[in-house]
């Protein structure tokens, strides 16, 4: 496949980002090995020659695997960054070893950081293996190229008969498919969160609506009297806002200080977003706030329209 004209890479796995990932039992190899009871679990792959040329991961420190890890070869393995740093904090993990399937393997490089389980979920620790050392039982084959997914799939399909007739694509994707599916849940949150919010958005501005203008019914002789008296349009717009405004205004102030109370959480439900975020809640607050001010304003300027001779007749 690597000599195919239209495929830049292609590589081997036994498994893909977000899609069919192991977890494997380890250990630091240069310690005491803990009792499996108390070994931390980690995502795993069994990857071939080429793999981070084709994903695109950096090689940080050290080598990559190469055709002289064999079977019959030192065990050899790649942490991730993130690994690195939390497993071997403050030392060079490059010569130490892993404990994993009951032998001992040597770390030989580090790579960039993939969130290969969730993407909400932080880069943690993962390792990489050679396939000729530790292969899994299905395989997963990676192509970077600019073609469509009909024509990469002719072109694999083409290579893999050659190999062996019997051989077949099972599920033909694009990663770009695959990122998607991992975010429709999330995706579709987000979308009755926002809907929830706007109709309730829409039924406090309603009420508020409702409220001032219930309000400006009931003191319409009133405001007649103030403009008889030589009350100007400014002077009731600002009275009728102000009224309208004051309970809006203590509502904001008690919401900032129930979502600053419940940040915690509120964080397990935003993705590289924190819960104090000062534009994100003074951007609430200005949209809450200029909903509640357009809700009293049509009444308000109702309410400036009122003929002083009318309103007193009434009373």
């Amino acid at each position: 496949m690597r000599s195919v004209p239209g495929l830049e890479s292609a590589t081997i796995s036994g498994d893909i980002p977000l899609v069919g990932f192991s977890r494997y039992l380890y250990a630091r190899g240069d310690r005491d090995v803990p009792p499996v009871e108390k070994r931390e679990i980690v995502p795993g792959h069994e990857i071939t020659p080429g793999y981070f040329k084709t994903w695109g991961v950096p090689l940080l420190a050290g080598r990559d695997f190469n055709e002289h890890d064999t079977a019959d070869g030192q065990k050899v393995c790649l942490i991730s960054q993130a690994g690195a740093k939390q497993v071997f904090s403050g030392e060079n993990p490059i010569g130490k070893t892993l404990f994993l399937a009951n032998a001992q393997w040597e770390i030989v490089g580090i790579v960039g950081d993939v969130r290969s389980v969730q993407v909400a979920e932080p880069a943690g620790m993962e390792f990489y293996r050679p396939w000729a050392q530790y292969n899994f039982p299905f395989v997963n084959i990676t192509v970077r190229t600019n073609l469509k997914v009909d024509a990469v799939t002719k072109l694999v399909q083409s290579a893999l008969t050659k190999v062996n007739p019997g051989l077949a694509i099972a599920v033909p994707q694009t990663m770009d498919a695959v990122v998607a599916r991992a975010l429709g849940q999330a995706r579709l949150m987000m979308w009755l969160l926002g809907i929830f919010a706007g109709v309730a958005l829409l039924l406090a501005s309603v009420g508020i609506y409702g409220a001032v203008a219930y309000t400006v019914e009931q003191r319409t002789g009133e405001i007649g009297v103030r403009m008889a008296l030589g009350a100007q349009t400014m002077d009731v717009l600002r009275l009728v806002i102000a009224q309208g405004m004051k309970p809006v205004v203590v509502g904001l102030i008690a919401g900032l200080a129930a979502a600053l109370a419940l940040a915690r959480l509120l964080a397990s439900q935003l993705y590289q977003v924190s819960a104090y975020n000062p534009l994100l809640l003074s951007a609430t607050l200005v949209i809450l706030a200029t909903a509640a001010l357009l809700a009293c304003l049509l009444p308000a300027r109702r309410a400036t329209l009122v003929d002083p001779i009318q309103a007193l007749r009434s009373e």
